[in-house]
């Protein structure tokens, strides 16, 4: 896998629906928000032929749940949400639930999104132990293909107790803020899933400068 790897249009959906939410749960107006975020996600991208892309296939035509986008998008996107939403300097990454940050929030909120819409099959009367060890998988196999699938592991490690393990080495979309919205996508899901108490954490990130570690761990937990 490589920096030019694609991935679902669907969670670029996501990203919009996030900040439609975000937007009227803090009482902003989301028309001036959304021009403020496209004016971060073109100078973040710096690049004329990715400043291109914006332009034409992201702020304008058509967006399907099955359209490709290519992996940088997403983080220069959820950078420019950051920088608008929370001003510049803020947090771009987390290593736990119990400390939110904007890609966080907007996993959850794609979780929360996707269990309703597109992948409703995937959550719906499933327990979250079922659905970690088998729709979460499948869900990833739907998004990012068979490849990326062999390269993760769910481990039941206890009640209640589960160890989502991914090898990024390689993955174009792989970086801390990529696994933030992880956490927040596991957080999110495990909400809908009823589950009590949800914590999820982080502390073996293959994505973070110098790491040691070769795959990245996510530690789930319930009451």
């Amino acid at each position: 896998m490589s920096g030019e790897d694609t991935q679902l249009g669907d969670f670029i959906k996501g990203r919009h629906h996030f900040l439609q939410t975000y937007c009227k749960e803090h009482g902003l107006d989301y028309d001036a928000t959304w021009e403020k975020v496209k004016t971060e996600c073109l100078r973040l991208a710096a690049r004329p032929d990715r400043q291109a892309f914006l332009e034409e296939r992201v702020f304008s035509g058509v967006m399907l749940a099955s359209t490709m986008f290519p992996d940088w998008l997403d983080k220069v996107l959820l950078e420019a949400l950051t920088i608008v939403l929370k001003g510049p300097g803020a947090p771009m990454t987390t290593t736990s639930s119990r400390h939110p940050c904007i890609a966080f929030e907007a996993g959850r909120s794609n979780a929360h999104r996707q269990a309703d819409t597109v992948f409703k099959l995937y959550f719906s009367g499933k327990q979250p132990e079922e659905w970690l060890k088998v729709q979460f998988p499948t869900i990833n196999r739907k998004c990012y293909g068979d490849e990326f699938v062999k390269r993760m592991s769910v481990e039941e490690a206890g009640p209640k107790h589960f160890r989502v393990v991914i090898d990024n080495r390689g993955v174009g979309k792989a970086s801390q803020t990529d696994c933030a919205t992880g956490i927040g996508y596991l957080y999110g899901a495990l909400e809908r899933l009823g589950a009590h108490d949800p914590v999820v954490t982080h502390d073996r990130c293959g994505s973070a400068p110098g790491s040691l570690d070769k795959t990245c761990v996510f530690d789930v937990t319930w009451k």
